[in-house]
């Protein structure tokens, strides 16, 4: 599986390079794409064939961004990309994150390899997705 890992800042970045190489030794491609705004990444997704998007959140509001780049997926014609969201959520965003069709929130202390089954997970149903469309 390929995914694409952006952050809304540069600062406090020691858990993004962490859960990039937890999901690389699990055996997913990773691209860093940095701290960008939600247009930015849309067009990186595309550009890159992401097949999913992992956002650490730390100094914005998680709900504010993730409905910006929901849209910009939508626009871009890649509403089927999952978002993953990390970083601190509060109990009541996360329904909220949820409603934007978040496929998972991972906050501090999330072991590597619950992400990395998370993941797998993701990349099992797009693969048995994508062979039942080609029968």
């Amino acid at each position: 599986m390929r995914v694409l890992l952006v952050q809304d800042s540069t600062g406090h970045s020691t858990g993004y390079h962490v859960v990039a190489r937890g999901l690389r030794d699990a055996g997913h491609e990773v691209i860093l794409g940095g701290a960008l705004l939600p247009r930015e990444i849309a067009r990186l997704a595309g550009e890159e064939g992401a097949d999913a998007i992992g956002y650490r959140i730390m100094d914005a509001a998680p709900v504010i961004l993730v409905g910006r780049l929901v849209a910009e997926l939508g626009r871009a014609g890649l509403a089927d990309v999952p978002v993953i969201v990390g970083g601190i959520v509060s109990d009541e965003d996360r329904p909220r994150l949820a409603a934007l069709g978040v496929a998972g929130v991972f906050e501090p202390g999330a072991t590597l390899e619950s992400i990395g089954a998370f993941f797998g997970g993701l990349a099992a149903a797009r693969e048995r997705r994508d062979t039942g469309s080609r029968r």
